[in-house]
């Protein structure tokens, strides 16, 4: 049905009762108490403040407001439109097209429905479907997230919410971060709007708490950003929502917090959609990321390396939280070994002072302390590595003296860093306070064996990681792996343990092709964070000759298992057997000439006790002797 033209008498009529409903759309929504964030601003006033935030000229105001009619208002405006078009009220539904909004007013612009113009750029509005090629018969609506702030919502925009989130109260800072603190006040300072500051580490809470103190005010909530979650989302939803935060930070007064420090999806990176969304920021704005980000921004960022609270600064937090003196002697080792931000410290400092009667001692609370701190340690590790039980201690371990030494100066190098490094001042330039150690030797000679050893004399867990399943095939997700437990593990309480590290940390080889260039790069940056891991890194491997020598040259401590000799072969079936078990019909001495590792001797005597518990006999010489040609051809040696 064709539409016929309106008579001037019916447009007026149709005009005034719109310019009714508007006005009553304005009484009975936009009015109210003051919003709670941001400018004190009646929400009757809310509708004029989208219009004058945004530089909406007179038609778009009209079409702004129609559309907030169709919202509140379908069934009059479905009738209205019929009225206008000459239509039948049943052939139409509550909608509102552009072409509806210009045949109403009689005049306007349709270039203010184009996607550079206000009404799209800041999506106030959305257009969608439509049958011609001017797009006048799209459908208009109002973006949900307008909707709700003219009705007095200040939160955020449902749009917005999958990846973002109004940033917490400020945390407490330590000297050397009040000292960064400072720094970048002055540089925001001198433009807010042109500059910018770009913080980097590998301790996300520590610049969370940075960033809160820099851009938080009364009147300006912190907007946080999470890169990698709106990069997990369609790239076909990534324009609308980043315009969509645009608009928020600048109706509600937001300041913007940019965290680039999660895992992009596979293939991608996070610099490209950073710079769009650091273009959108309006105000002051923090960038978190891992390292320095290649940005090309027209706003000056200073970048600054956040670090966590020194050793120091951890002891004195640690003894104010527990209430004790900074001369106990565990709390020199506690500051040192775990890597917390003070707020953090202070959490689990009232933990484990509530754990315990209010008259225990201070070396019982800093004991507490340790091991809540360590319980801590293992809900952040989970499940990315294997935690291997330590039982063994110094008398389990027979080694020959020289290698027994090593090991307890690679204890001495934990317990001590604070001392040596801060106390003596010999910390290493430009490196970090990780300590490295490689076990090479055949299978079965000890090594993971001295790791569960060192761990135990420690008070620390220790984490196998499975190289297998953390090695992967697609470029950049063995970075990824490595990562999660690096940044797990350096918060302290656990050692590290890298079996067959040869089948990573291995020669760098000359790139030929792609795949080369890349497994040089897992190299480089396993490398790297060894170098700033805070804790100890024992590294296995059967063939000391493959691994790497730039990786190398970074290790503190290379000891050489060897085959044990008779003698130590004797201790080591002496000790195989438990102390429980009548093993007086045992000749050691004879069972020492095996030449086997404690490995295989551990295997013998498990296998030697159940083939006597099977048979309902003592263990016996011969039974023994069984078990180890068993032993000898599972290794595939010649029995005699």
């Amino acid at each position: 049905m064709t539409a016929e033209p309106l008579q001037p008498q019916e447009y007026q009529r149709l005009t005034l009762e719109l310019e009714e409903m508007i006005v009553l759309l304005e009484t009975l929504y936009l009015q109210g108490e003051s919003i709670q964030a941001g400018p004190e601003l009646p929400r009757q006033e809310r509708f004029m403040q989208l219009a004058e935030l945004f530089e909406l000229n007179e038609f778009e105001q009209f079409v702004l407001a129609l559309a907030l009619a169709q919202e509140l208002f379908p069934v009059r405006l479905r009738t209205l439109n019929a009225e206008l078009l000459g239509l039948a009220e049943q052939q139409l539904s509550a909608t509102l097209t552009p072409y509806v909004c210009l045949q109403f007013l009689g005049w306007g612009d349709p270039l203010a429905f184009r996607q550079d113009a206000p009404l799209q750029k800041w999506n106030l509005l959305r257009l969608q479907g439509g049958v011609t090629p001017d797009r006048s018969m799209e459908t208009l609506t109002i973006a949900p997230g307008v909707l709700l702030y003219a009705q007095g919502h200040d939160g955020l925009d449902p749009e917005v919410q999958p990846f973002a989130s109004l940033h917490q109260d400020a945390a407490s800072l330590s000297d050397s971060q009040q000292a960064l603190l400072e720094q970048a006040r002055k540089h925001l300072a001198r433009g807010p709007e042109e500059r910018g500051v770009m913080l980097y580490g590998l301790h996300v809470e520590d610049m969370q708490a940075l960033a809160g103190h820099l851009l938080s005010t009364p009147k300006n909530p912190v907007l946080h950003v999470r890169v990698a979650d709106l990069a997990g989302s369609p790239a076909e939803h990534w324009s609308a929502r980043i315009r969509t935060l645009g608009r928020d930070l600048r109706l509600k007064g937001f300041h913007l917090l940019l965290d680039a420090t999660g895992d992009p999806p596979e293939g991608q990176t996070l610099d490209s959609l950073t710079g769009q969304l650091l273009d959108e920021a309006a105000g002051p704005v923090v960038v978190m990321a891992p390292a320095p980000m290649p940005l090309t921004t027209p706003r000056a960022l200073l970048p600054l390396e956040v670090t966590p609270p020194s050793p120091a600064e951890q002891r004195a937090q640690w003894a104010a939280g527990l209430g004790v003196s900074e001369e106990q002697p565990l709390l020199a080792q506690l500051g040192d070994q775990f890597r917390l931000s003070l707020d953090r410290i202070g959490a689990l400092a009232r933990e484990a002072r509530l754990s315990l009667p209010g008259n225990a001692s201070h070396a019982a609370r800093v004991e507490r302390a340790w091991d809540t701190a360590r319980t801590a340690n293992r809900r952040l590790m989970g499940g990315l590595a294997e935690r291997v039980a330590t039982r063994a201690t110094w008398d389990d371990l027979i080694l020959p003296p020289g290698e027994a030494s090593v090991l307890r100066q690679i204890a001495a190098h934990v317990r001590h860093r604070s001392q040596v490094y801060e106390q003596l001042g010999m910390a290493r330039p430009g490196r970090g306070r990780a300590i490295t150690a490689l076990f090479s030797g055949p299978s079965g000679t000890g090594k993971t064996l001295s790791a569960e050893v060192l761990a135990q004399d420690l008070n620390l867990d220790l984490y196998r990681i499975d190289l297998s399943s953390t090695v992967s095939k697609y470029i950049g997700e063995t970075e990824k792996n490595l990562r999660k437990i690096f940044d797990a593990a350096d918060q302290g309480g656990c050692i590290l343990l890298f079996d067959e590290a040869d089948s990573v940390f291995g020669k760098r080889g000359e790139v030929r092709d792609s795949n080369d260039r890349y497994a040089n790069i897992q190299v480089n940056y396993l490398l790297q964070r060894l170098e700033t891991f805070n804790g100890l890194a024992v590294l296995t491997t059967n063939l000391e000759s493959s691994m790497d020598v730039a990786f190398m040259r970074r290790i503190q401590f290379v000891l050489n298992f060897r085959a044990p000799q008779p003698a130590e072969r004797e201790r080591l079936w002496r000790l195989a057997f438990p102390p429980g078990l009548d093993s007086s019909a045992l000749d050691f001495r004879a069972l020492a000439q095996a030449d086997v590792s404690g490995g295989n001797i551990r295997s013998v005597a498990m296998n030697a006790v159940f083939m006597a518990v099977s048979r309902g006999e003592g263990l016996s010489q011969e039974i023994v002797t069984e078990a180890l040609h068993l032993e000898y051809r599972k290794l595939g040696r010649l029995v005699l």
